[in-house]
């Protein structure tokens, strides 16, 4: 069967419908040859696999950020408390780097996204907030447990020995007014509160 014939087949059966239909059954096997040669086979069986397998949608790429942000939220934050001091340290770090990223972002970008960028900030800001305030309470809680049994281990501070040994070495009557201060600088606690906790050995 010739191109022409084909294209004569296919014309009529756009326009003509059923009577040219009855006609191709009849003529099947040139006709498969001819749609084969147009591709139409390929084109048709692309379709049905479509209809039968509808394609489902591509879930929205997330930006990593948004990701590690979404993860804190949902992990980090509500855990929190049984974190030892170089997991918070380690969260902090992050966190302060996200913050610096959005604020390179933000001298970069059009006056308009610098709102979006403030909000971004501000969202980090927050997770921030509660990992300092935790480990300020936890060092705080530590450091008092030390000075009230020179022999506490403490798990909390793995990592951290330096700062237990320090502590140690201040832990005198002779170095008292030092310790305090030391205290004061690792967890900004008012220092009426610290000398009222950890009173001096009389």
């Amino acid at each position: 069967m010739s191109k022409k014939s084909t294209e004569l087949i296919i014309n009529g059966v756009k326009k003509y419908g059923p009577a040219v239909g009855k006609f191709a059954l009849e003529h099947k096997k040139e006709i498969v040859g001819a749609i084969g040669a147009l591709g139409v086979k390929e084109r048709l069986s692309k379709r049905t696999n479509k209809e039968s397998n509808p394609k489902k949608p591509k879930d929205k790429i997330m930006h990593p950020r948004k990701k590690r942000y979404q993860y804190y939220l949902a992990e980090v934050v509500p855990a929190l408390n049984t974190q030892n001091r170089d997991e918070l340290f380690q969260y902090k770090m992050e966190v302060e780097q996200c913050i610096q990223q959005i604020k390179f972002e933000q001298a970069q970008d059009i006056v308009i996204k610098k709102q979006i960028h403030e909000s971004r900030i501000k969202e980090w800001d927050a997770i921030l907030s509660q990992i300092v305030s935790q480990m300020t309470v936890k060092d705080y809680m530590e450091y008092l447990k030390l000075f009230n049994n020179p022999e506490y281990q403490s798990e909390y501070f793995k990592g951290f020995e330096g700062d237990v040994e320090k502590f140690k070495k201040l832990n005198t009557v002779e170095q008292h007014d030092t310790l305090v201060n030391y205290i004061h600088e690792k967890t900004n606690i008012d220092i009426e509160q610290i000398k009222k906790e950890f009173s001096a050995p009389v």
